[in-house]
């Protein structure tokens, strides 16, 4: 070999080495751009209001009733009105 094809061997090499360089930086753009997208659309969710039936849930679990007859009053035991209106809310979604 002469010092001119080892001169383009190398050659080759780098750019070979530049291309694949080239190709990592933009899978790396595409995946930070990614994950930004990812991150606004968590951070979205979590701005998100409860909806109705999680904020009744949450009564419920804080001891109140939710039922027609006894809403907003302190209970005892599990009332099984609450437990229907619950159970056939939570069915439909």
């Amino acid at each position: 070999m002469t010092l001119y094809s080892d001169f383009l061997e190398w050659q080759a090499r780098m750019q070979a080495l530049l291309e694949e360089g080239q190709e990592l930086a933009q899978r790396i753009n595409e995946q930070e751009n990614q994950n930004v997208s990812l991150q606004r659309r968590l951070l979205s969710k979590e701005d998100a209001q409860p909806s109705g039936f999680d904020m009744l849930s949450d009564l419920y679990d804080e001891g109140y009733h939710i039922c027609p007859a006894d809403f907003g009053h302190q209970r005892e035991d599990d009332c099984l009105f609450c437990l229907n209106f619950l159970h056939h809310k939570g069915n439909k979604e």
